[in-house]
């Protein structure tokens, strides 16, 4: 099979491969030596992405319905696709040159390669290390799919998510040991998100999350840590107990927890649900309103590193949270200019850094918003989290999902 210049992250010539930029004025290196600030990444690639959804008049014309997306199309083998982990089985390696046409439709979950990702994974013999590269972007980037089309986390079967969940984790950490051999680092980004809806940026609509993991350090590191990195280490010297940490302060649900610059944080108030490993509640200062945070019980910095208990609760936690999202955004006045459509972040260590961070998950609703907000890291809502919190737990009783009491 001849392949395009830059597909599945291919390319034969190191003057093609995607480009990052810092900006020189908002830019600092921190104790790690990761530059943290605003980069740009240049990558024409990622401007040839298809975008499938129903309502776009530039739908392609052999797509008429959603069922017929592309992602279903390479889960019955009409569309070829490097497909790295099926369900609980590893399949080709992280860094094959062999896409093929194949049926997984017998799996409910495979992690595939992304055939527009926006950094380089594969270089041919010139280009052999690292260093080479400067500023350009090495790495790998996934796709995660089930093999049937939805288009929500709140229609999924739990058992389903969990698959897709495992079969993250297989694909993850098969390239993490790839990309950490062939580059002898240790150390690698890992930003892992879900893109539900088009004003989400989902340009397919059929539930997937995708990974970006890139190896040249000192570049996207900064970027995908966004600060996390930094923070334990701050609250642990203002706290002068070096064993803080202000997740694991949150799971005790104390509702006088204070933290480490002063704020009370009303925990109770913001829980919206929990099971065994997960507590899922309303963040306490909001990116939209809305927003909802899982953090696990135990503390644990990588989803890699989450186990079988972890991995089921953690699907049971993402599809009842989704469903009170889903329910607070249709009681939502129209004027808070909430979407159904969202986005999930996944807020972890990157790899070789040990700063201690408590991993989080964010489901972050699409918001227009403008103003004095798209100026800094500002926002002015409209909604108390407490209040949401109690909205969603009242829908949640109101469809038995949650226990009335």
């Amino acid at each position: 099979m001849d392949i395009p210049e830059g597909y599945w992250g291919i390319y034969k010539n190191a003057k093609n491969l995607p480009l990052e930029r810092f900006d020189p004025f908002r830019t600092i290196i921190n104790e790690f030596g990761t530059k943290i600030g605003h980069i740009t990444q240049f990558s024409p690639m990622r401007g040839k992405r298809p975008f499938e959804h129903q309502n776009n008049e530039e739908l392609p014309e052999d797509i008429h319905i959603p069922e017929e997306d592309s992602f279903c199309k390479i889960v019955e083998g009409s569309l070829p696709a490097v497909v790295l982990s099926k369900g609980n089985e590893t399949c080709n390696h992280p860094l094959s040159i062999t896409p093929e046409k194949k049926s997984w439709s017998n799996f409910s979950a495979i992690s595939i390669v992304n055939l527009f990702t926006p950094m380089a994974r594969v270089l041919y013999e010139h280009t052999k290390k690292i260093e080479e590269i400067e500023d350009r972007s090495v790495g790998i980037g996934l796709v995660h799919l089930l093999t049937k089309h939805y288009d929500t986390f709140s229609e999924v079967p739990i058992e389903e998510v969990r698959d897709l969940l495992k079969t993250t984790q297989i694909a993850h950490r098969n390239c993490i040991t790839e990309l950490m051999n062939k580059y002898k680092t240790e150390r690698l980004a890992t930003m892992h998100f879900f893109n539900i809806g088009e004003e989400a940026g989902a340009s397919i609509c059929h539930l997937h999350s995708q990974t970006y993991i890139y190896a040249n350090e000192g570049h996207s590191h900064g970027w995908v840590s966004l600060g996390f990195l930094s923070v334990p280490d701050f609250h642990k010297k203002k706290m002068k107990d070096s064993n803080f940490c202000l997740a694991c302060e949150i799971i005790k649900k104390e509702n006088d927890t204070i933290d480490p610059i002063g704020q009370k944080l009303h925990i109770a108030e913001r829980l919206v649900y929990e099971n065994d490993e997960w507590m899922v509640l309303t963040a306490f200062s909001p990116e939209r309103d809305g927003q909802i945070r899982l953090i696990p019980k135990k503390h644990i910095s990588q989803f890699i590193n989450l186990d079988e208990k972890q991995l089921t609760d953690l699907a049971d936690a993402l599809v009842k949270a989704n469903i009170a999202l889903d329910e607070f955004v249709k009681l939502a006045d129209s004027n808070m200019h909430l979407l159904q459509d969202r986005n999930i972040l996944i807020r972890q260590e990157n790899i070789g850094y040990n700063s201690g961070v408590h991993m989080l998950l964010d489901i972050i609703p699409i918001q227009r918003i403008g103003g004095a907000e798209i100026m800094e890291t500002y926002r002015i809502a409209t909604v108390f989290p407490e209040d949401v919190a109690e909205i969603m737990k009242l829908k949640l009783k109101e469809k038995g999902i949650i226990p009335d009491n």
